[in-house]
């Protein structure tokens, strides 16, 4: 499937002139990038699609510590890409113009991601089921809140620390005027959250915002 490139998502790197119809996401088509979006228009490793699909085919792609084969796969804020045919690891971040770009890692940065917790429920034996916003769900015993952040293990498949909504932590913001920027929750008031970064103080609501340390 394909979608005319003028309605696509503000978040692509891509040009608004170019062919009329590029690849749709597989899922998250107002948050995610297409794993071929990226490879192609911002690492700029492949050139064509034939080509992407010979590397997966060949298994040198992973995403969050899994072999990926859909080149149309949905790539989500602080997702994790290990490409085995550059032996190079890369983030999925905000630029400073709020689009989703690839960032290069090192190798012990792309064992973990950070998640935000959008959802939780209570199973048998007590156990709690987090619904995280890269759609993982996990059992945990921990005690988080909606809206908190975790730091997630790949490799162990266990949480390393909670992130929890609090004075001082610091947030990326995920919506509005402010999408991309990076600051601290200076205050919380009810449902409101003032942050400051470099460009002032803001008010924003929990909804808009990741805690990421």
């Amino acid at each position: 499937m394909h979608i005319k490139r003028q309605a696509v998502s503000k978040l692509w790197p891509v040009p608004r002139k170019g062919t009329k119809y590029l690849v749709v996401p597989s899922h998250s088509k107002n948050n995610g990038i297409p794993l071929l979006i990226a490879m192609r228009d911002d690492l700029k490793l492949v050139s064509r699609r034939k080509e992407l699909e010979k590397i997966l085919h060949e298994k040198k792609i992973m995403v969050n510590g899994k072999v990926v084969k859909e080149d149309n796969l949905a790539l989500l804020l602080f997702d994790k890409i290990e490409i085995k045919t550059i032996n190079k690891s890369y983030n999925v971040n905000f630029s400073k113009t709020g689009k989703l770009v690839l960032e290069e890692l090192n190798n012990k940065d792309s064992e973990s991601k950070i998640a935000k917790i959008i959802n939780k429920k209570i199973m048998k034996g007590n156990k709690v089921q987090i619904n995280l916003s890269d759609g993982r769900n996990i059992l945990s015993n921990d005690k988080v809140k909606t809206g908190d952040s975790i730091k997630f293990n790949l490799k162990s498949k266990k949480i390393d620390s909670i992130l929890p909504v609090k004075e001082k932590a610091k947030v990326i913001v995920l919506k509005g005027r402010h999408l991309g920027n990076y600051g601290t929750i200076k205050e919380i008031n009810g449902k409101k959250i003032i942050v400051n970064s470099h460009l002032g103080d803001f008010e924003t609501k929990n909804e808009d915002l990741m805690v990421v340390e």
